[in-house]
C-alpha cells in the first residue's frame, strides 16, 4: 500500500511543538492498533505466523487475544462444538470444518434443516427468529450459489409459522404480489403485541365476571338448627 508523504509544515511565530507532539502521539496510537489487528489475524493462523520478533510473552498475549475474541462472538450452541479446543488457530479450524465446509453432504443437511424448520412452540417468537435466521447464514456461507433469495427466505418462514399465526400467514399469501422477509418479521411481531395483549384482556374480563351466590343450608344433623352461610364464586 502506497504512503502519502507527510505534510510540509511552514514555519510560524507561533509555538505549535504541543499540537505536533499531540498529533504524533495518536498517529502512533492508531499504528499500534493496526499492527495489533494484524497480529490477531495472525494468531488465528497459528503462533507460527507472528513476527520474530515478538518474544514468547507477547505471543501468548496476543494468541490469548485472539482465543477470547472469538469465543466471545460464538452464540451458545456453536460454544459448545468447539468446547475442547484451547488455541484460536484450533477453534478456527474447528468452525470452518463445521460451519465453512462445501462438500455435498453439507449442503444436503443445511438445505434439509432450513426447509423442514417448524416454530417451536415452547419458545417465543424472538427465540424461533433468531434460529431460523442463524440457519439461513450458515447456508450462505457455505456458497454464494447456496444463499437464497429474500423472497424464498420469507416464503419458508411463513410455512414454519404456528397455529396462532395462521391468519398472518393467510393475509400475507392472498393479499399481496411480493414479498420480503423484512415484511413477514414485521407482521408477525405485530401479530404476537396483539396476542399479548388479547391474552392480558381476557385474564382480566374472566376476573371481573365472577359471580358470587349466597347459599343457605341446614345443619340438622349437629346439635342446633342453624343455617350456615358460605359464598361461593362461580367463574
Amino acid at each position: 500500500m502506497e504512503t502519502e508523504d507527510p505534510p510540509i509544515v511552514e514555519s510560524s511565530a507561533e509555538d505549535t511543538s504541543g499540537e505536533e507532539e499531540e498529533s504524533s502521539s495518536e498517529g502512533f496510537q492508531n499504528l499500534e492498533k493496526e499492527g495489533a489487528q494484524q497480529k490477531i489475524l495472525k494468531a488465528i493462523e497459528g503462533s507460527e505466523k507472528l513476527p520474530d520478533s515478538m518474544n514468547d510473552e507477547q505471543k501468548n498475549d496476543i494468541l490469548e487475544m485472539a482465543l477470547g475474541i472469538i469465543i466471545l462472538n460464538l452464540f451458545d450452541n456453536v460454544l459448545r462444538e468447539v468446547n475442547d479446543e484451547t488455541t484460536a488457530c484450533n477453534v478456527w479450524k474447528k468452525l470452518e470444518s463445521l460451519y465453512m465446509t462445501k462438500s455435498l453432504s453439507n449442503k444436503i443437511y443445511l438445505n434439509e434443516r432450513l426447509f423442514s424448520f417448524k416454530m417451536d412452540p415452547s419458545k417465543g417468537l424472538g427465540q424461533n427468529l433468531d434460529e431460523f435466521k442463524k440457519m439461513t447464514i450458515e447456508l450462505a456461507n457455505v456458497g454464494e450459489k447456496e444463499k437464497l433469495s429474500d423472497e424464498n427466505e420469507a416464503i419458508i418462514l411463513l410455512n414454519s409459522l404456528l397455529e396462532s399465526f395462521k391468519d398472518v400467514k393467510a393475509a400475507i399469501k392472498y393479499g399481496r404480489t411480493s414479498l420480503s422477509l423484512e415484511e413477514c418479521i414485521s407482521a408477525l411481531k405485530s401479530k404476537e403485541l396483539e396476542l399479548k395483549i388479547e391474552r392480558k384482556d381476557s385474564g382480566e374480563n374472566l376476573f371481573v365476571r365472577g359471580k358470587q351466590h349466597r347459599i343457605n343450608f341446614s345443619t340438622a344433623q349437629h346439635t342446633s338448627n342453624q343455617i350456615l352461610e358460605y359464598v361461593h364464586s362461580d367463574l
